[in-house]
């Protein structure tokens, strides 16, 4: 009986590494098949955009009425890039998938990951998951198109304000 118990518990031990590599392609292949993947590249790539516009934009309203050599302007445009990159996350798609696949996955069984991948690969699921995705790139400008008036103006404010604090200090060369 101890025989037959070790056998399976080293049996459990050996095959357990195989199955977590196949519960993941598994996850992996469902998100791909969701969408998921895709959407969150896009999500990361229109951060870096948005954040390089905002500080370029910034960078405009602040330089707005000043008259600064290009000894300066370089000092500037230098401190604008490593902005941005410094409000960079760290991380990629990559993790943000594997960190998906971990909390997503743990609420599923394998036989309903199976079921799952084999719903989400069926034409009418990737019908719906393109239309998902391009819906939500549509609802993103539209917010986004929504927003940009608020930023610009409290961008602009917070510039003024600078500007008058610049003005107020006489510290002007």
């Amino acid at each position: 009986m101890k025989r037959i118990l070790l056998a399976s518990l080293a049996a459990l031990v050996i095959c357990h590494p195989a199955h977590a590599d196949q519960r993941a392609d598994k996850i992996k292949a469902l998100m791909e098949a969701q969408g998921l993947v895709v959407t969150f590249e896009q999500q990361l790539s229109a951060g870096r955009e948005y954040s390089q516009r905002q500080a370029r934009e910034m960078q405009d309203q602040l330089l707005n009425g000043l008259n600064l050599n290009e000894q300066f302007r370089t000092q500037l445009q230098l401190a604008v890039e490593e902005f941005t990159t410094a409000v960079q996350p760290p991380w990629g798609a990559q993790e943000i998938v594997n960190a998906w696949a971990q909390y997503y996955g743990e609420s599923f069984n394998d036989e309903e990951l199976d079921r799952l991948l084999e719903h989400y690969t069926s034409p009418l699921a990737q019908k719906e998951v393109g239309a998902s995705r391009q819906a939500l790139a549509r609802f993103s400008q539209h917010f986004q198109t929504l927003y940009s008036p608020i930023v610009e103006q409290a961008t602009a404010a917070y510039t003024k304000k600078l500007q008058t604090i610049v003005q107020e200090c006489n510290c002007r060369k």
